[in-house]
């Protein structure tokens, strides 16, 4: 695979390679991840343009959220395995703030369905909250536990020689739990009640969109990215993995069909 290496420092005899990246991971992060950070920011302006009411101020938040775990996933790319626990950590912070993004997801539908005036700022924030404890803290204790203590190495999250993060399978188990029973699926069965909800065929129509948006993130976009983070620590083998990062970069694109699909069918409700 070709790769590009890239020099950080230069005093004299001393020279600090960062690494070298292949040219399939300068597509997938800085190429795709890049474009989404540019497509979510626009749509994050195009929202708050409208007016900064409380449903417009959630739904931003989670393209906020996404930005900036995509801006930390680029960070670590260009850095040396022998970094292991920067990398990691950096791998931690754009894991906690891609998927945190989801619980404003789950906010808006709450609102959609119950109100401004029932669904209260006190309960959005209690959720917000909540979310954010178990999102945090749980994979943070993971990654913190010793190695020595990880006889069986299932409990964090390991670097690859090729500088990859891979989910051992109690951080798989932990943070795909985490997020499918607190935002996934909540995100799914609020959606199907606004959809019954809503009496007009316009209404059922730009709702739709929203929901097939929703539900095309989850499958292509989320849960592929968990079983690759997965794959990555359990398969050594170099090449079938390269195949089906190739195969998540496309994948990756579609985000920005799926994201379209749902503003197109919440923007009914973000008023001018």
């Amino acid at each position: 695979m070709n790769n590009i290496k890239i020099k950080l420092y230069d005093f004299g005899e001393k020279k600090i390679t960062l690494f070298q990246i292949d040219i399939d991971r300068i597509i997938i992060i800085y190429i795709t991840q890049g474009i989404l950070v540019i497509f979510f920011s626009v749509l994050t302006y195009q929202i708050l343009k409208r007016r900064k009411q409380r449903l417009n101020l959630i739904f931003s938040g989670f393209f906020i959220s996404q930005s900036i775990g995509f801006i930390f996933n680029m960070s670590y790319a260009v850095i040396s395995p022998s970094y292991e626990q920067a990398i990691i950590f950096l791998h931690f912070l754009s894991v906690f703030f891609v998927y945190f993004g989801l619980i404003f997801l789950l906010i808006v539908n709450l609102i959609i369905l119950e109100s401004t005036i029932i669904f209260s700022i006190k309960r959005q924030n209690t959720y917000i909250f909540l979310y954010g404890i178990l999102l945090f803290f749980g994979p943070l204790i993971l990654i913190l536990i010793p190695e020595t203590l990880d006889t069986l190495d299932i409990l964090g999250v390991d670097i690859t020689p090729a500088g990859r993060p891979g989910w051992k399978p109690i951080f798989f188990t932990y943070m795909t739990s985490i997020i499918t029973c607190f935002a996934i699926i909540p995100i799914i069965i609020t959606s199907f009640k606004i959809y019954s909800s809503f009496q007009t065929k316009e209404l059922k129509r730009k709702w739709f969109y929203y929901l097939i948006g929703s539900l095309g993130l989850i499958i292509f976009n989320l849960y592929p990215v968990y079983i690759l983070n997965l794959l990555t620590h359990l398969i050594p083998d170099y090449n079938f993995l390269a195949l089906l990062r190739s195969i998540l970069s496309i994948l990756g694109i579609s985000v920005v069909i799926w994201v379209s699909f749902m503003y197109y069918g919440v923007g009914f409700k973000l008023k001018k």
